[in-house]
């Protein structure tokens, strides 16, 4: 007895349909690994200048006399073609000279890979001698850095969405992102650090003598600072804490709603202003609330702190900072 489809079950069975259709694995789907590896000569403040746009970078120091470069493609769960052309437009090019190594990725051309694209990775390995300048870029990629580089002056590290974790240490450094965060842990204190970020956060341990930040909503907290600071950001959370704050530093600080956290070593009198338009100033030194309770103007006479906040929390204190 044959059975007809109603109207009722009809949209039910087009839903299946499609599910089948669209989450089913192309015909022919294909795996392709590639692997490669590459040896240059070195020189002391050789420069490496890597952009390699969505490939994950993980550079590391070593005691070499060369430059070692993997590289490590995956692509899994797509059609023959496919796998092919991502391989070939994820490979990066070469070009050494006495002085400079570029390695490059031309922009990805081989846009949507389908439905049933089950896995994919790109990673480019670096193992250098310290004494070499690394120029870091890439777009989606992650960007990961063990080493000491002293002749790195800045390190470049630039990524769109892709994290930074740096290890290490440099002359100074200078950090580039759209919404990656950037997570730097230095084994000496930095001469100075720039970063820039729209929406990524910025965390610094280890110190620098000079620091400059600028984020939209990034969260900011740089540690063992030793001298002038310049951030700003809109609504995250700003911690600023120093080692060592000599009379002639400039503290500068602009929030929109974030709370903002200063922690001084003890013996400090810190001069200038906290100002505030609907938040609240704290503050364990002495001063002067002028300006209809807004501004609290500090009495000593020690490094200038210039701090202005919409409506967040403003704190100057000695002591740990918040959790």
């Amino acid at each position: 007895m044959s059975q007809r489809l109603t109207s009722r079950c009809l949209p039910t069975a087009l839903v299946c349909l499609m599910g089948t259709l669209l989450f089913q694995a192309p015909v022919g789907a294909a795996q392709r690994d590639h692997s490669a590896s590459e040896r240059f000569p070195s020189a002391a403040a050789k420069h490496v200048e890597v952009d390699v746009g969505s490939l994950d970078v993980r550079l590391r120091t070593a005691d070499l006399t060369q430059i070692e470069a993997d590289v490590r493609l995956h692509i899994g769960g797509t059609g023959e073609e496919k796998a092919e052309r991502w391989i070939e437009n994820h490979t990066p090019s070469f070009t050494d000279s006495e002085d400079h190594l570029h390695i490059t990725v031309e922009p990805a051309k081989t846009g949507f890979l389908g439905f049933g694209s089950l896995s994919a990775s790109a990673r480019l390995f670096l193992l250098t001698p310290g004494d070499i300048v690394p120029d870091i870029t890439t777009t989606s990629g992650s960007i990961l850095v063990h080493g000491d580089f002293p002749n790195a002056r800045p390190l470049h590290l630039r990524s769109s969405t892709g994290d930074v974790d740096l290890t290490g240490a440099a002359r100074s450094l200078d950090f580039r992102s759209s919404a990656g965060d950037a997570r730097i842990e230095v084994i000496r204190p930095l001469e100075s650090i720039t970063a820039r970020t729209a929406s990524g956060d910025v965390s610094l341990t280890g110190g620098a003598q000079r620091a400059r930040v600028d984020t939209a909503s990034g969260r900011i907290w740089l540690e063992n600072l030793s001298g002038d600071v310049e951030v700003s950001t809109s609504t995250a959370k700003i911690t600023l804490s120093w080692d060592r704050l000599e009379p002639d530093a400039m503290v500068r600080v602009r929030s929109s709603s974030g709370r903002v956290q200063l922690i001084v070593p003890d013996g400090v009198r810190p001069r200038g202003s906290l100002t505030t338009t609907t938040g609240s100033v704290r503050s364990e030194f002495p001063g002067e609330v002028t300006e209809g309770g807004t501004t609290l103007r500090l009495a000593g006479d020690g490094p200038v702190f210039d701090v202005e906040t919409a409506s967040g929390e403003i704190q100057l204190t000695v002591g740990e900072a918040w959790d």
